[in-house]
């Protein structure tokens, strides 16, 4: 209960704008992942593409974090030009940490695809020697 609370307030804090969009492609990643499963469990073959989609979303999911939390610094450092009074270190720190929130999520995103992928490549490899 209390990861799926953090991960909701994650999700909050990092702004629907920028979470959505990687939370379907962490979704869209695992069904591929489950696919590939799926086919291995069934003794098919694996599409080459299939297990080349898994790398390749999870690098889409790491460049979609990067670019979401470089826009989130532009707004923050906008905001921060704007400003006539002097903001004190806290909030200037608090902003850094929610703008790279996206970052975090894509990379964690990536490294399981990765993962998968791996797995993936190894499992398909000893069933085509078998």
């Amino acid at each position: 209960m209390l990861l799926a609370t953090s991960l909701f307030e994650l999700h909050v804090q990092g702004g629907f704008d920028h979470m959505a969009p990687l939370s379907i492609t962490f979704v869209v990643n695992i069904a591929v992942i489950v696919y590939c499963l799926s086919m291995l469990i069934r003794k098919k073959q694996i599409n080459p593409f299939w297990l080349e989609a898994v790398k390749q979303i999870g690098g889409f999911a790491a460049a979609l974090g990067a670019y979401s939390t470089l826009v989130g610094l532009f707004q923050a450092f906008n905001s921060l030009e704007g400003s006539k009074e002097v903001i004190p270190f806290p909030m200037i720190s608090g902003g850094m940490k929610v703008a790279l929130i996206t970052v975090l999520y894509g990379l964690i995103i990536y490294c399981i695809s990765l993962v998968a992928y791996i797995v993936l490549r190894f499992l398909t490899r000893k069933q085509v020697q078998a």
